[in-house]
């Protein structure tokens, strides 16, 4: 595609709403699009047809240096059933003398002048009905006759020759119709696109200018309905099915890499994350029910994260963040606008989104890029880590082992405590993921020359949703070790010191010294499964390990020195919440990581698809320290977002319980509990919120208990 078409192109947004049909009951008739020009795309597209010294119009140049007329920074907006059109103006009428300009008539301020859009054959162009000269602060401002004369003169001119040729975009659209239209319906959509014109309505609106495309839609035969419930799919249906998902998240961590690599706007990175995170977390509820017969969840998917980040783009854009790249990235968004927005018009045409819509989508973005946007891996992503400031989490010394060992016979009555073994894989009902401990990024080790100091008997294993719930707190607590007994030192002063007491020196040796602490918890810990033999040193050991991660965790983090306290409380009840203090169980008489059936793993059951390229996948599984210490950024990284970019307020409990609930279900799901949620998340959120309180009133875990009854809870 030419420079010329990309650019015209780049101008057009089709949004879905009010959408007007007229067609026959054999499926025949004329479809309308709305096609709505957004504004800020629009004085991107003017500055660079109009403003092209080096960002500024020079609309009159007399004799000498002294007599210019020059325009910069056009802001297009809505005002009044109007297009307004706002200029920084800048205005010299005068004599050279040597090298001093002696100037009866200087002015700098703003031009302002509205304007009524119009089509002109396939021409979009905007016709200025009035004019005012402002100052700095908006409000009318004189200059001499002469001045104000020679404004309306060249200004309205040039203004005037801006124009949008509408007809390239329509060969932009239909090629990414096509490339989503299957064979069985390409020749129907084909002879629907090749009636597409451009008709002459146009309107101000608050989002943009609208116009109007029609088309006319074929005789088709009348479909088959639809079944009245879900059904399951197949496994073919299934494997295509987990391929278009990966495929769009994919794509979307190409397009986001693309963004936050060009701005360090935090902003910006931090609204690229949340949606990356959200829809993550919605690819993953997805997974756990691939069924037919309802709406297309990828569409629906790719539909709503779309729209979110043409919103963030936008901002950007108005933000000034993406420099010279802003009119194509816009152009990237009001592409896959415009394909939905045909979609949505003409559904009984058939189109779906393919993997060639999401090539032409990404080559528009980047054209000189020649990676694949839809390569999809497990692998640990240095480009997202830099973007996104993810540290690498503490890692135990020695090498990684990511084999199975034997579990060691039990005693004939630490069985009793547990429930029967069960598989800490995917259930059977649960789509199936490549494992990410059979990629080479880390290679098998031997066996542990160390045995873990536990004794082992069998543990239950889950088969939890993505969204998962630990029990309910109705089982009698154990006796075991208060925290104050087993905490450390260096987390107690950590985490109750406020930061101030903290001089820059202090914290690399306050941190170091916990460090080695940390290390020998790891080894201990290394392999070991709880059961009723050492319930007790599990829990303690358990216990120092979640206060050493939380403190070593806050002391590198800024925030503010009253949370510490609830900072500790919700690591504890996360760990309790989604893992019941565990890291491994046994499986087949072999110790194996803990993980759900939604492939959330170890002690903080971080998400593999979520943090997928943020996190290495065979540490989160095998490495008590590297899970704790990675769920633990998390929690900070959201605890930060939601009280201070999110606006979250109350007492501390409720910024617990808003942390979890975006831990759970993404960052825009903080507020969930304060709704009228579904009931698998509100029976979540209730059970957090009691394991919280628990916490904080000093009611130790009951660790056998939680395990036996982990995956018959909510969620699970």
């Amino acid at each position: 595609m030419t420079r010329a078409v990309r650019y015209f192109f780049a101008i057009v947004i089709l949004m879905p709403a009010s959408l007007a049909r007229a067609q026959s009951p054999n499926g025949g008739g004329t479809v309308t699009v709305p096609l709505t020009i957004d504004y800020q795309t629009l004085s991107a597209a003017m500055k660079q047809q109009v403003f092209t010294s080096g960002g500024r119009a020079i609309l009159w140049q007399g004799i000498g240096d002294c007599n210019y007329l020059t325009a910069e920074n056009p802001v297009l907006s809505h005002r009044n059933q109007t297009v307004q059109l706002e200029t920084d103006g800048h205005l010299s009428i005068g004599v050279k003398f040597g090298a001093t300009c002696v100037n009866p008539i200087v002015w700098n301020g703003i031009i302002q002048a509205e304007t009524a859009p119009y089509v002109a054959g396939t021409m979009l162009k905007l016709r200025i009905t009035d004019l005012n000269l402002l100052n700095a602060h908006h409000r009318k401002t004189l200059i001499a006759g002469k001045g104000f004369d020679l404004v309306k003169r060249y200004f309205i001119p040039r203004l005037e020759t801006f124009e949008f040729n509408l007809n390239p975009i329509t060969d932009q659209l239909k090629q990414l119709a096509m490339a989503a239209s299957p064979p069985d319906v390409a020749q129907r959509v084909n002879a629907a696109l090749a009636t597409l014109r451009v008709m002459p309505q146009i309107a101000a609106l608050d989002d943009g200018i609208r116009a109007t495309i029609q088309l006319t839609l074929p005789a088709m035969p009348t479909a088959a309905p639809t079944p009245a419930q879900p059904v399951q799919l197949t496994g073919a249906e299934v494997t295509a099915f987990e391929t278009q998902l990966d495929q769009w998240d994919a794509f979307l961590v190409f397009a986001i890499k693309q963004l936050g690599g060009l701005s360090p706007d935090p902003q910006f990175r931090d609204d690229l994350l949340g949606l990356l995170l959200d829809s993550r977390a919605r690819l993953v509820a997805a997974l756990q029910n691939p069924q037919s017969g309802g709406p297309d969840p990828v569409r629906l998917l790719f539909l709503e994260i779309w729209r979110r980040l043409g919103d963030i783009v936008r901002a950007a854009a108005r933000r000034g963040t993406l420099g010279d790249r802003s009119l194509q990235f816009l152009e990237f968004v009001s592409a896959g606008d415009a394909l939905f927005a045909f979609d949505q018009a003409a559904p009984a045409l058939g189109m779906r989104i393919s993997a060639d819509d999401l090539r032409r989508l990404a080559h528009i973005m980047a054209p000189q890029s020649t990676v694949d946007p839809l390569a999809f891996s497990f692998a640990e992503d240095p480009e997202l880590q830099k973007m996104f400031n993810v540290q690498q989490p503490i890692e135990s010394e020695g090498p990684l082992e990511t084999e199975p060992i034997e579990a060691p016979s039990p005693a004939p009555t630490s069985t009793a405590s547990l429930a029967p073994s069960m598989t800490p894989q995917a259930s059977p009902s649960a789509t199936p993921i490549p494992s990410a401990t059979s990629t080479p990024a880390e290679s098998p080790s031997p066996a542990p020359s160390e045995s873990p100091s536990a004794t082992i008997a069998p543990a239950a294993s889950p088969s939890a949703t993505e969204t998962r719930a630990a029990p309910s707190l109705s089982g009698t607590p154990t006796a075991t070790p208060s925290s104050a007994s087993v905490f450390d030192l260096d987390a107690l002063r950590l985490l109750v010191s406020p930061s101030s007491a903290w001089a820059a020196e202090d914290r690399p040796t306050a941190t170091t010294g916990i460090m080695p602490k940390l290390q020998a918890l790891g080894k201990k810990l290394r392999r070991a499964v709880v059961s009723s033999d050492n319930a007790d040193q599990y829990h303690a050991d358990m216990e120092r390990l979640l206060d050493l991660s939380a403190a070593n965790e806050y002391a590198s983090w800024r925030g503010d020195p009253s949370d510490r306290a609830t900072y500790l409380k919700l690591a504890k009840a996360v760990a309790w919440q989604e893992s019941c203090w565990r890291q491994f169980v046994v499986h087949r008489n072999r110790i194996v990581f803990l993980e759900s059936s939604s492939h959330d793993v170890g002690l903080m059951q971080v998400n593999r698809l979520v943090w997928r390229g943020f996190y290495s996948i065979p540490r989160l599984e095998w490495d008590i320290l590297y899970n704790s210490s990675a769920g633990m950024q998390i929690l900070a990284r959201l605890m930060d977002d939601i009280e201070k970019k999110r606006g979250a307020s109350g007492s501390p409990g409720d910024l617990a319980r808003s942390v979890y609930a975006a831990y759970n279900g993404g960052p825009s799901a903080y507020r969930r509990w304060r709704s009228h949620e579904p009931p698998m998340q509100r029976a979540i959120d209730r059970s957090f919120w009691e394991k919280y309180q628990a916490v904080t009133n000093g009611q130790p875990i009951d660790i056998l208990t939680c395990a036996a009854q982990w995956d018959k809870s909510p969620g699970h």
